[in-house]
């Protein structure tokens, strides 16, 4: 019984991940000129982008359905490897953090939040996976 709550919370973190990362990326690419208010107006000139309308794009697709996909397969009964993709997208996560701490020279709140639910999502794959 442990083993299918360990299952569950991981899909379930994965689907709130999923829906986080719509409505952030929704947000990124309805803001207003596709300035993106959340974060520094600093920042563009550091990035290879205009606005904020691709990130949010790419925050969809890659983190909204990544993790929706994750979740999917963490629900589906009789799949042993429903970890991995969890697993891959908590490293992207994770990756993309760092990478972003390195372009930008810099610290953010949220850069921090982004990175303590990437080692969480991490962290509960390997409770699912050493079930």
């Amino acid at each position: 019984m442990k083993e299918k709550i360990k299952i569950n919370l991981l899909g379930f973190y994965d689907l709130v991940l999923a829906l986080s990362a719509i409505y952030i990326g929704g947000m990124m690419i309805s803001s207003r000129g596709g300035m993106f208010t959340k974060y520094p107006k600093e920042w563009l000139p550091k990035v290879p982008f205009d606005n904020w309308i691709v990130p949010g794009i790419i925050t969809i697709v890659l983190f909204g359905l990544g993790n929706i996909i994750s979740a999917i397969l963490s629900f589906r009964k009789g799949n042993s490897k429903f970890w991995v993709v969890s697993v891959i997208m908590g490293v992207l996560l994770f990756m993309s953090i760092i990478t972003q701490v390195i372009v930008l020279g810099e610290w953010y709140m949220a850069t921090v939040e982004f990175l303590i639910l990437s080692i969480g999502q991490l962290c509960l794959c390997i409770a699912a996976f050493t079930r």
